[in-house]
């Protein structure tokens, strides 16, 4: 999928699954993102498949609806006829005898890539028979238990294409269980480096900022919107106790889930008084898409005031307020009737930044994915999704078993990375919330909202982020890199996967 990284391969062998049946060819592990659509080999179809194999929907509560029926093995010439399906104009013929395992395995692989986006273009081209045809295809050459990634990444891109097809007619919206995700994404943030090394370049601009004033006592207030991780806060209460016994810390977490304040709060305090830190937790059991006011944080003025968001606004762009703008007033200061109030659109992430600048904080860190998901046209946030989430199931399949086993995977995989896959490729309008947006978006937002890039991204911040990247993942893997408006990029290999910026309060 990524043009600049393909050639790259890995050694590890395994075979090649068919869902509900056994393989036939023997293939080694590639990375997904080094595949691409448009290096589609001549070759063959490479697995042996059911002749008859139905593609069912999860619709929640137990029930499934099958949305396909039959589809050859291998493609027919009805299949080949490029006038009845552009879907298959390239479907090789029956398979030669086997080659370098390697070499099957990208084939396959790649022929998989270049289904997927013809079921794509046939989604966006209404074409639902050619879609159909297209799954039925997938269904039987993918399993979401398959031990190569490139299988289990299509199965959940095709689950997402299936749902789109029956989702007008669903009435609510498909999650994981609570506790489920819950589960991933404390298995995500210690398999894959990407949100430890966020947190600890957040951790270190607050420390900066909170060391402005070293002769006094000083009271450090930190807004997590929407947290799910108190190790972050750990190491931040350890930075503490070994700059300056003056700071004092006191943590807001934005959280609706009370049996994680909870834990939160006995964690944090035990480790607090350990350290002998100063420490206050303040929980407010709220989701961050019903912090309708700010005066639920209790910001004191006499704090250095710090509010952090970590993966969160993106989920409130989908929500958008009208209001009502003030009509101008003549010089006596009455009311001018006529073109008087104006409407005005926001998104409830415009009104939470503007309502959060009026706190006027000395620091604001925002992380979110580097990924353009957001897009109108279908085609483009499926070809983008592609890519971005074939980097993660790439990084967890790296991550196992030195920072996580393969049932751990699994977990991330089907109740974190799937569930954002089915949400940005299955539904549109207010459905839809992982909207993710890359920075230079996010940044003409907080423009909008008053606020100004911080110096808080020093080099010495960047290196030490790298340090700890190195040390997470010494294979070279990954890297931090840093432009001057206070911005911060994490890469694996040429993808640039998440984004960190500070801010201030102008």
């Amino acid at each position: 999928m990524n043009p600049e990284n393909r050639g790259q391969q890995t050694t590890r062998p395994s075979k090649l699954q068919v869902r509900r049946n056994t393989t036939t060819d023997e293939g080694s592990s590639a990375n997904v993102s080094n595949l691409h659509e448009e290096q589609e080999p001549a070759g063959s179809v490479y697995a042996a498949a059911p002749l008859r194999m139905a593609w069912t929907v999860d619709l929640g509560n137990g029930l499934h609806e099958t949305v396909m029926s039959a589809v050859p093995a291998t493609p027919t010439p009805w299949m080949m006829n490029p006038t009845n399906m552009s879907l298959f104009q390239s479907a090789p013929a029956p398979a030669p005898p086997p080659a370098a395992p390697q070499h099957e395995y990208e084939k396959h692989g790649l022929f998989l890539i270049k289904m997927l986006h013809s079921c794509a273009a046939a989604v966006a081209e209404g074409e639902t028979e050619l879609l159909n045809i297209g799954l039925k295809w997938i269904s039987c050459n993918v399993s979401d238990d398959g031990e190569e990634t490139i299988q289990r990444l299509a199965s959940s891109f095709a689950h997402a294409l299936a749902r789109r097809m029956v989702q007008p007619w669903l009435q609510h919206r498909i999650t994981a269980p609570a506790h489920e995700a819950a589960a991933a994404r404390r298995h995500f943030a210690a398999m894959c480096p990407f949100l430890r090394i966020s947190g600890a370049v957040a951790n270190h601009a607050i420390v900066k900022v909170a060391e402005v004033q070293p002769d006094r006592i000083v009271h450090v207030h930190v807004v997590d919107l929407g947290g799910t991780d108190p190790h972050q806060w750990l190491q931040l209460l350890r930075i503490f106790a070994t700059r300056s016994p003056n700071l004092i810390l006191r943590l807001t977490i934005v959280n609706e889930q009370e049996e994680f304040l909870s834990q939160a709060a006995d964690l944090l305090a035990k480790e607090a008084v350990r350290l002998r830190v100063g420490f206050l937790f303040h929980p407010v059991r709220l989701s961050i898409d019903r912090l309708f006011s700010v005066d639920a944080l209790r910001v004191r003025s006499s704090e250095v005031l710090v509010i952090v968001s970590t993966l969160q606004l993106h989920c409130l762009l989908a929500n958008e307020i009208t209001e009502m703008s003030s009509p101008p007033h003549d010089r006596e200061g009455k009311k001018i009737q006529a073109h008087g109030a104006q409407q005005h659109t926001m998104t409830r992430a415009d009104v939470l930044l503007r309502d959060l600048r009026q706190l006027s904080p000395k620091l604001v860190v925002v992380t979110e994915q580097e990924a353009d998901h957001n897009s109108a046209d279908f085609k483009e946030r499926f070809r983008n999704a592609l890519v971005y989430y074939g980097a993660l199931f790439d990084a967890l399949e790296e991550s196992v078993p030195a920072r996580g086993s393969a049932e751990e995977r699994a977990c991330v995989e089907r109740h974190l990375l799937r569930e954002e896959i089915m949400d940005i490729i299955s539904h549109d309008g207010a459905l839809r919330r992982d909207r993710h947006e890359k920075v230079e978006r996010w940044a003409a937002r907080m423009n909008a909202a008053g606020f100004a890039p911080a110096a808080a991204m020093r080099q010495d911040v960047v290196a030490q982020a790298t340090m700890l990247a190195q040390e997470l993942l010494p294979s070279g893997a990954y890297r931090v890199s840093r432009v001057n408006d206070g911005r911060l990029f994490i890469y694996r290999n040429a993808i640039p996967m998440f984004s960190i910026s500070t801010w201030h309060a102008i």
